[in-house]
């Protein structure tokens, strides 16, 4: 079994840990945890003694933002003194042969435990391949009370499986609000929703009573609450409003007064409210393709059902997945018709393009094969090695399919021509092989970070190619002889019926 992951996590030289307080959390403290963030990391170099005194640290530098998240890959940046980031310069991945990445990241996690009232505390690595999260997924809803609860059962599904983490969704409850409503009646006492909007305004925002002129500037003097009433909750609850007589009461006789919470980000797709819920995986525990695919087909259409007018759509590298897959399908199907034609045309034969073209199929094994053996995913990249495969195979067929129709020409029989074939061919059709596997295993044995993403096109290519060389030599031929035998059979059946005609026409004449 060879799982698919559309683009695997290389063993990466950085990484990145993400904390999110609450919307209105003061700059110190997320000041003060990322100081700690970036302290534990160093104790790393500790933890994994032996690797420092070896190679020197673990840990080379690190650098923090607080105040700001900036984007990354689709991620919109996040800004405000609840938010900050950590980045981890490592040592080189090509020195960390017995250190991983994941392992490293696992410690750090560890060392610096639970962080106590955070809405979000992620950790990413710094790679490449396509944007999003493994596993992303966006609920849509008109009742968004419904949609926060199946958001909710969601995350608590995706949970169960193991090597899922940090689970997380994009809905970010705002600050802590009062919420005021004129009470029915209030109009009588002339008190309307724009009078007491505008007198609250005033008394904890300010009006403006005078200007002064210093100089070239104007100074503004504005008229407000003392700063002890305008900090705490009885300065609105103690508020008198001013009617249209000149008069003060209460404003709890004329204003309904609620706590509340405010929305930071309010999010809407096709004019629809969403949630999008995501989480990262452990892809030596978990596979990201598996997990969607069961989701699909077992969770998300019983959660539907149970929230009337909810729906979901996959996002993140599922998507990107999806997209690419069929981009490539349709760009696959018109190079192996391009082929086929040039073939056909050289040939001057619609049968015998059918058989040079086996050795696509046999290659497709090899690759398969190759990436079992070397214990690799099967990725978006092994894909595009296939697709480059697939014009090089065919160049084995092709020398021996040509030589046998040489043969045929200069008066050979059938028999011989196909046995002399493999015998004058298997020469070049053997070093063509070599050759391009010996090119490419430089790349198999290298081990630097920017070579984990093209490793698995070169498993595609070389045991691919390995593969279809060797059927080729021993299929090719017998397909010929068959496809030879076939039309002879036909011919024969073709020729006696016009024979049985042409008696027929003599014995009436």
């Amino acid at each position: 079994y060879v799982p698919f992951v559309f683009f695997p996590k290389g063993e990466s030289d950085w990484i990145v840990a993400e904390v999110v307080y609450p919307l209105g959390t003061p700059f110190r403290l997320t000041e003060e945890t990322i100081e700690g963030l970036e302290n534990e990391s160093f104790e790393l170099n500790t933890v994994f003694s032996e690797f420092s005194k070896k190679n020197g640290s673990l840990v080379k530098n690190t650098f923090s933002i607080v105040g700001a998240i900036p984007r990354r890959d689709w991620k919109p940046p996040e800004y405000g003194g609840h938010v900050g980031q950590v980045w981890l310069e490592l040592a080189s991945s090509e020195t960390r042969k017995n250190v991983s990445t994941h392992t490293i990241l696992s410690k750090w996690r560890d060392l610096i435990g639970e962080i106590p009232g955070v809405d979000r505390f992620t950790f990413a690595t710094l790679e490449g391949g396509p944007a999003g999260n493994p596993i992303e997924i966006q609920l849509s809803g008109k009742d968004f009370a419904q949609l926060t609860q199946a958001a909710a059962e969601l995350k608590s599904e995706i949970a169960t499986y193991p090597g899922t983490f940090d689970i997380s969704d994009n809905f970010k409850p705002g600050k802590h609000e009062k919420k005021i409503r004129v009470r029915e009646g209030s109009r009588s006492l002339g008190v309307t929703m724009r009078d007491l909007a505008r007198q609250v305004r005033q008394a904890f925002y300010g009006e403006e009573a005078l200007r002064i002129q210093r100089n070239r500037d104007d100074v503004k003097v504005m008229v407000r609450y003392a700063n002890q009433e305008r900090t705490s909750l009885s300065g609105i609850e103690e508020m008198r409003i001013r009617t249209v007589d000149h008069q003060e009461i209460p404003i709890e006789e004329v204003a309904d007064i609620a706590s509340g919470q405010a929305y930071s980000v309010i999010n809407r797709v096709d004019r629809k409210r969403t949630i999008t819920v995501i989480s990262d995986i452990d892809e030596s525990t978990a596979n990201a393709s598996v997990i969607v695919a069961d989701l699909k087909a077992n969770f998300l259409p019983g959660l539907a059902a149970r929230y009337p007018g909810l729906t979901y759509d996959f996002e993140g590298q599922e998507k990107r997945t999806r997209e690419s897959l069929d981009s490539i399908k349709s760009g696959y199907m018109l190079a192996m018709m391009g082929i086929f034609l040039l073939l056909a045309s050289q040939f001057r034969s619609y049968s015998q393009p059918l058989i040079i073209m086996m050795a696509i199929p046999f290659g497709l094994i090899g690759a398969i094969l190759g990436h079992l053996v070397m214990g690799i995913e099967f990725t978006i990249v092994s894909i595009f090695g296939i697709v480059a495969l697939s014009g090089i195979v065919v160049n084995d067929s092709l020398i021996l399919i040509d030589f046998i129709n040489r043969a045929l020409r200069n008066g050979f029989d059938i028999n011989h021509a196909v046995v002399e074939s493999g015998k004058a061919r298997f020469r070049p059709v053997l070093l063509t092989s070599v050759t391009t596997i010996a090119g490419l295993l430089p790349l198999l044995l290298e081990r630097s970070f920017q070579a984990q993403f093209l490793i698995p096109m070169a498993v595609s290519i070389c045991f691919g190619l390995l593969v279809a060389t060797v059927l080729t030599l021993l299929y090719v031929p017998a397909l010929y002889m068959i496809l030879t035998d076939i039309t002879k059979l036909f011919s024969s059946k073709t020729q006696a019926t016009d024979a049985r005609k042409q008696t027929a026409e003599d014995s009436g004449a």
